[in-house]
Parts: C-alpha cells; structure tokens; sequence
C-alpha cells in the first residue's frame, strides 16, 4: 500500500523491538581511506535549472501545515498484542468527512516481543489531528515513545506532516501524497467512522516479532 501516513510513528517500535534482540554490541566498521585528490561535485559545472512546479517525483509544497493550538496532547496505553482478549477492535470503515481530533490512543506491541519489553513500564505521549474534504486529505501528528525493554529505557519519536489525496475501498484507507514524499511500505490503514461523531484509524505494521498495532482514536468537529 502505497502510504506513509504514521509509519514512522510505529516503526519506532520495530526499532526498539530489533534493539532488545541485540545480544553484544559490534564493532564498528573500519573507515574507508579517504581519495589523495578529493572528487568534484557530480554536478560540478553543471546548470542547474529551476524545477518545474509539476514535475515528476517533485514534492508540489513543503507541507508546512499550521499547528491546531486547541489539540491536547494524548498518553498512549501499552500494550502486548494476545488475541482475542487483547487485541484492536475490527474497524468497519465508513466515510471520512470532516476534521479529526485524536484524543486516545493504545499500543499493541508484537507478541513475540512480549518477553523483551514492559508495556506497564512504557510511557508517551500523541498529539494529531487530520482534517478530510472530499477527496483531499491534511494531517498533522507529533509522537514520543518512551518503550521499556531489557536494554533499559528505548525513546523514539515522530514529526509529522502531510497533505494530498486519498481513497477508501471498504475499510481500507489509500494516501496519494502531494507534498511529502510517498514512499512504497508494509504497513495496512483501516478506519471506521460510522457517523457517530468518533472515528478510530488503525496502523498494522509486521515485525520480525509479529504484527505491531497503533489504534488512534478521534473525536470529530
């Protein structure tokens, strides 16, 4: 699925998961000897031309979007992925429409994990909101991740802009980035907004461990 929406906000615990699995540090690499004659720019002597606004691969903005000063920041809860009792609830999809105020989260960390981290012990903080119109999309979201594991205290965190089209086909949820660079990934987004005035959009991403989670729940203005 073509999508980098949050991804990086939940391959922070991949990262700290493939951490704990390091059993003795190695030793670093030797420096390579560098040239007698440094090499010159691979554009050295080269005009360099101004970019075509729509050029291919090129972003269209800088995806600088405005805070939302009003969003609070959200604790996430931790913890250890063991179906059917613990477990995300099966989204259902529905139509996106409107603005998104994330204010609960959880953390389904992979149950292979489950001897190599303390979810109890974890800590973090999310702040997000996402705003669809039609068949546009624009999303802000900051994270920090504090993962308690037998390496002793992982942190990992998230910056997060993005703005461009999308598509849903049931539950599923596509992102067409128009400005940030839209990148090939593993992970699957399903949603459900049944209408209610709440939403809920679900990341599942594989690790070497099993598959991690990160439910977002939104309230919807």
């Amino acid at each position: 699925m073509r999508a980098a929406l949050l991804l990086s906000c939940v391959s922070c615990v991949s990262l700290v998961l493939l951490a704990c699995a390091a059993s003795a540090p190695t030793e670093p690499p030797a420096a390579a000897a560098e040239p007698a004659t440094p090499l010159p720019p691979a554009d050295a002597g080269a005009a360099k031309p101004d970019a075509a606004p729509d050029a291919p691969g090129k972003p269209k903005n800088d995806c600088k979007l405005a805070p939302m000063t009003d969003v609070a920041d959200v604790t996430p809860a931790f913890l250890v992925h063991a179906p059917p009792a613990t477990a995300p609830r099966a989204t259902t999809g529905g139509a996106l429409s409107g603005q998104y105020t994330i204010d609960k989260a959880t953390v389904y960390l992979p149950s292979g994990a489950a001897g190599l981290i303390d979810p109890r012990a974890s800590s973090g903080t999310i702040n997000g909101w996402a705003i669809f119109s039609g068949t546009d999309y624009r999303l802000r979201l900051t994270a920090s991740f504090t993962i308690a594991s037998v390496l002793g205290p992982q942190t990992q965190g998230v910056d997060t802009s993005s703005q461009g089209g999308f598509t849903v086909s049931g539950s599923a949820l596509t992102l067409d980035h128009a400005c940030d660079a839209t990148i090939d990934d593993e992970a699957d987004y399903t949603f459900t907004d049944d209408g209610g005035g709440r939403a809920t959009l679900l990341i599942k991403t594989p690790t070497p461990y099993g598959d991690t989670y990160l439910e977002l729940e939104a309230a919807k203005d």
